[in-house]
């Protein structure tokens, strides 16, 4: 028995390694995570919950004739009773013909390291809330909620290709939905890797700003309109467009950018890239669940797709070499960045003679995940455009269209790109305003 209870975090998954090796298995991976988060929730003007959790983990990643099988295991005395599990599941699993290895050879990672004055804040928390709630108020909210947290992560990864690594991270993010009336909002976040980079008060004051204009809005039209989609809500279409970039996604039968490698399926206006290495978003680790080192991955050159996400797996069935994307399933997108243009969000909005601004939605559901068929509905802050002007709040509309028809009506870009991370977009995506053209519009029965 190992006496994994007087290791470091930092020492258990070459340990680990060593360890599943000596049992027979072909591949492992191991990591383990420690972190601290804090949660600051508000409603009604006023702070209402606030809690705070440590959590630690080792996962375990173990191959054996490629049968394949995971655990996670959350307290030291029990890692050897995990792996002697796993060595006997392992034998009652099914071989995965498509498993094409791991990551294979040391690689050189750059540094990555969390915002050192993040875990230690409390009371700055506390004034972050109290300024966003003042600023949507002073905008014109009456009611503002919303959600605060705070994050600070220490990785520790080694694998049996050779490959071992270790890095921190940390993000404050902040969701504020303010309210004027009963069928009034405005709904703004913020998500930053860094103290110095975070103002909850500007994300309190454009709630609050959008509130206060979207006062005592019309049932909107039903038909086929020109749109401007801010940044939140374009963001929630971006998101899926990076998921279906995945080639594990296309495999799978679960993306409308099947059999598109090489071709122009969306507009010229868009060009967009993953990137796991910029600073500025709060998911940039080093290297992927394999080890390697991740990238920038271009996906969409003025329309034409030029490449899937990859694993080690995907990447050989493919004929081609890992992205750095892993995700041991599913290859998965970091950070998607949408290329920005040169209108500002009023230029866009001039170019409309009759449709909408939208500021938000959510319940994006699909259809169809092969052909791209989906709706969702806006929601917050929604105004008719009329003769390149905002015109009046509308509400109980629904977007129901086609990804594909969506990304190849983008008439222009705008040049405001802002990082999104909320529970409607699961990734962090980086996206400016844009104008689309001949959107299809319907009734919302929410």
């Amino acid at each position: 028995m190992t006496d994994w209870k007087s290791m470091k975090a930092a020492e258990l998954p070459e340990a680990i390694v060593r360890k599943v090796l000596q049992m027979g298995a072909d591949d492992v991976i191991c990591t383990s995570e420690s972190g601290d988060t804090k949660q600051i929730r508000f409603a009604n003007n006023s702070i209402t919950a606030s809690k705070s959790w440590a959590s630690t983990g080792v996962s375990i990643y173990i191959t054996k004739d490629k049968r394949i099988l995971s655990t996670d295991v959350t307290l030291p005395s029990e890692i050897d009773r995990a792996l002697d599990e796993l060595i006997k599941r392992i034998k009652l699993m099914e071989p995965n013909g498509e498993f094409g290895g791991i990551s294979q050879g040391a690689q050189k990672y750059r540094i990555n390291e969390a915002d050192p004055v993040i875990m230690p804040m409390v009371e700055e928390l506390y004034e972050h809330v109290g300024s966003a709630i003042s600023s949507a108020r002073e905008a014109g909210a009456s009611r503002v909620a919303g959600v605060l947290y705070s994050k600070v992560q220490e990785t520790h990864m080694a694998t049996s290709g050779g490959t071992a690594g270790s890095y921190g991270s940390s993000a404050l993010e902040i969701s504020v939905r303010a309210m004027s009336d009963a069928n009034s909002s405005g709904h703004m976040v913020q998500s930053v890797p860094s103290h110095w980079k975070f103002d909850a008060a500007r994300a309190g004051r454009e709630a609050g700003e959008l509130a206060a204009q979207s006062r005592n809005p019309e049932v909107g039209s039903e038909g086929r309109f020109d749109v401007v989609f801010s940044p939140m809500i374009f963001a929630n279409v971006f998101d899926n467009v990076g998921g279906s970039c995945s080639a594990g996604a296309v495999d799978a039968g679960m993306s409308f950018l099947k059999d598109c490698l090489g071709k122009e399926v969306a507009s010229p206006e868009f060009s967009c890239h993953d990137d796991g290495t910029r600073p500025e978003s709060i998911l940039s680790p080093p290297f992927d669940e394999e080890g390697a080192a991740t990238r920038r991955t271009s996906l969409f050159e003025r329309g034409v797709l030029k490449n899937y996400l990859h694993n080690t797996s995907t990447a050989k069935r493919y004929g081609t070499v890992t992205t750095g994307n892993a995700g041991l399933v599913f290859p998965n997108a970091w950070t998607m960045y949408m290329e920005p243009g040169q209108n500002t969000r009023d230029q866009l909005i001039s170019q409309v003679d009759r449709g909408y601004y939208m500021t938000n939605t959510w319940y994006t559901r699909f259809q169809n995940y092969q052909t791209g068929d989906f709706s969702t509905i806006p929601r917050d802050a929604i105004f008719r455009i009329e003769r390149g002007s905002l015109a009046g709040p509308v509400k109980d509309i629904r977007i129901s269209e086609n990804m594909l028809n969506i990304l190849k009506n983008i008439r222009a870009v705008g040049n405001d790109p802002m990082l999104v991370h909320w529970w409607e977009v699961e990734s962090p995506v980086s996206c400016p305003h844009v104008l689309v053209g001949d959107v299809n519009i319907t009734r919302s029965t929410q």
